[in-house]
């Protein structure tokens, strides 16, 4: 443990956290505030004039990427969350099921809409979807889909500046600022 580095996180880190933790109501705050951006694009998109469908489908696929990509940490962290929607009206919502099935379906739909390159670099694109499908499916003990689309996004996939994935000659390639979103980044 590191006495002077976010000691929240290091009292996580060694098994030694409490609710007192403030890390905990900070990530769940951030969370559900990234989820709720994402809800609204999604209930704003439908109302747009000025924008193709083609348009508005990438939105929604992003917006849906970003909320399963939000809900997933909750998932991770809390495990039975309250799952809120874009149709949700009432807000008093049990945590008495597994969000995991609605998770997938937000990666699925983002892994289907998006295309191969992101329209600008720091946005999603389909292979980000697709990693982060084949991770939901690894919580779920989904080994085989894991595996298939995991062997399509190594094969196929794409950063979102359309470079082949892969490793650095140089390690340190990862932490210079100008390999920024370079062949080892498949969402950042």
């Amino acid at each position: 443990s590191w006495s002077g580095d976010q000691p929240a996180i290091n009292s996580i880190a060694d098994a030694k956290a409490d609710p007192s933790n403030g890390f905990f109501n900070a990530k769940w705050r951030a969370d559900y505030e990234g989820i709720s951006r994402c809800n609204a694009v999604l209930r704003v998109v439908e109302k747009v004039t000025d924008m193709t469908d083609e348009e508005k489908q990438i939105l929604r696929a992003e917006a849906r990427f970003l909320r399963a990509h939000y809900y997933f940490d909750l998932k991770k962290m809390f495990n039975m969350v309250p799952y809120v929607d874009e149709t949700t009206t009432e807000y008093k919502v049990p945590n008495d099921q597994d969000i995991w099935p609605k998770i997938e379906d937000d990666f699925k739909f983002a892994y289907e809409k998006l295309g191969d390159i992101a329209p600008a670099v720091g946005r999603v694109n389909k292979w980000a979807a697709g990693a982060y499908l084949g991770k939901t499916y690894l919580f779920q003990k989904k080994f085989g889909e894991a595996v298939t689309i995991f062997n399509d996004v190594i094969t196929k996939g794409k950063t979102s500046k359309g470079e082949a994935y892969g490793l650095y000659d140089n390690f340190a390639d990862n932490f210079d600022p100008a390999a920024k979103n370079g062949k080892e980044s498949v969402f950042a």
